[in-house]
């Protein structure tokens, strides 16, 4: 005889629904984690880690209280592992340079190599917007931010830190990169993110990766078709992320 709690399904009919309430209430409040749309009772290293909860506390503020750090400690944990290839580091879509702070105070690019960080500055375009995009309110999102803020945050790399400033469908064809150890795609528009992932991905060694930061989100349902789009039938795969990211590490 096994003995322990009751399944819930096999209690009496009319004590199920407070039953899964009351597992809910119970469950909540043990979570380790609970935010930007994830909720785990599992280990998180980053609650262990002195340097990077230093980091973010750093610049915690750039997302308006959102606590990311499930996010940020994949993202950080990807880029530490590309930082030993001979290969600059691109973000495209670099907003108020959060990200690209945890990723550079880190191990950052391999030495000589720069971090190119290429976006308007002033919000998503108008062009180039699905019509789902466009009426979802696409246009101008993410406005919210200052290139001085940004360039004062990331200062301690201004030798390093290479600012491409302006709409990617102009800025990239006049930008060489060189080789690309790491790339962090965050541009939400499906078209957008289409055009530099296949200008990374052509520039990116063999064992770097990229990582998408809103690849799950159902806001950015059109963009997530145009990336399995271009990963259809390639050999390196797609590892879609319960944090709502996803990655590929390039064979």
């Amino acid at each position: 005889m096994k003995f322990g709690r009751p399944r819930i399904g096999q209690l009496p009919a009319v004590l199920r629904p407070p039953a899964r309430l009351a597992r809910r209430v119970l469950t909540m409040s043990s979570y380790l984690y609970e935010s930007d749309g994830l909720a785990t009772l599992h280990f998180s290293p980053f609650l262990s880690d002195p340097d990077f909860e230093s980091r973010f506390a750093t610049v915690a503020a750039t997302w308006d209280g959102l606590d990311i750090r499930w996010r940020l400690w994949i993202l950080t944990a990807c880029a530490c592992h590309c930082a030993s290839l001979d290969g600059s580091f691109a973000e495209f879509g670099v907003w108020r340079g959060g990200c690209a702070f945890m990723m550079l105070s880190g191990p950052g690019p391999h030495a000589g190599r720069k971090f190119f960080l290429f976006d308007t500055f002033e919000g998503i375009p108008a062009e180039h917007l699905t019509p789902g995009e466009a009426r979802s309110g696409f246009k101008g999102h993410l406005a919210d931010v200052s290139l001085d803020d940004v360039r004062k945050r990331l200062a301690a790399w201004q030798g390093q830190a290479e600012f491409v400033v302006g709409d990617i469908f102009e800025t990239v064809p006049r930008t060489e990169t060189g080789p690309l150890a790491f790339v962090h795609l965050d541009l939400n528009a499906a078209e957008a993110t289409e055009f530099a992932l296949e200008y990374s991905w052509s520039r990116l060694l063999p064992g770097g990766m990229v990582v998408f930061d809103d690849y799950g989100w159902h806001d950015y349902i059109d963009q997530r078709r145009s990336v399995d789009r271009f990963f259809a039938g390639r050999p390196d795969g797609l590892v879609a992320l319960p944090t709502g990211q996803a990655f590929s590490v390039k064979l």
